[in-house]
């Protein structure tokens, strides 16, 4: 026969609601399930509600960083300008391993500002260039060097990264917390283990008995 209470006719019967299932909408009465095991589901509960706050936090800040891509790229366009600077000398040196596609050396130039005024400077240029070459190169509304302005598509590539992020860190730091706490649950439950059998072998094994 089933154990439990006898369901009242047309009550609908709930099959997780009895003594050996426990009840989720209410306390724990399940008689085999030990604390231990109720701490463990509290952390992966935990670690699930963490994760879900990773997500949606990365996806508001990459939500955040890919609304504001276009203005920023709209911004620097308006105050970065492309012009022709001159170089007033050789390039030395050989060339070396250049990042992101950029030359390895620069040299002493002249170009003129927005406004018209002469400026000189260092500008990037491919090594041995030579003096009185002609190279493109960006300013500001100042007139200083600068790098050439972000286009949109950069700006909601660098949105993505961020949100990815900011996700993983959050998760990777979630996992590592709920982690470190489930083993010293694990080894506190080990711990009990041990003194609840140093209790029972004896009677099990029947040691002791004259």
């Amino acid at each position: 026969m089933r154990d439990g209470p006898i369901p009242t006719p047309g009550q609908p019967q709930r099959p997780w609601h009895d003594g050996r299932n426990g009840d989720p909408a209410g306390p724990d009465v399940n008689p085999l399930r030990r604390p231990c095991d109720r701490t463990r589901t509290r952390w992966h509960v935990g670690l699930a509600l963490a994760l879900l706050v990773a997500l949606i936090s990365g996806v508001i800040v990459g939500a955040r960083m890919w609304s504001g891509a276009g203005r920023t790229a709209r911004a620097e366009a308006a105050h970065r300008h492309e012009t022709t600077a001159t170089t007033l000398a050789r390039a030395t040196g050989v060339a070396t391993a250049a990042r992101f596609g950029r030359p390895a050396t620069s040299v002493d130039a002249s170009w003129r500002a927005p406004d018209g005024t002469p400026r000189t400077g260092k500008v990037a240029v491919e090594p041995r260039t030579a003096e009185g070459t002609k190279v493109t190169i960006w300013v500001d509304d100042a007139g200083a060097v600068t790098r050439a302005p972000r286009s949109t598509a950069e700006g909601r590539f660098g949105a993505a990264v961020g949100g990815t992020f900011v996700a993983g860190a959050l998760a990777l730091t979630a996992a590592g917390v709920v982690g470190l706490r489930l083993r010293r649950a694990e080894a506190a439950t080990l711990d009990d283990w041990e003194s609840e059998w140093a209790v029972v072998e004896p009677l099990w094994t029947h040691r002791g008995r004259t």
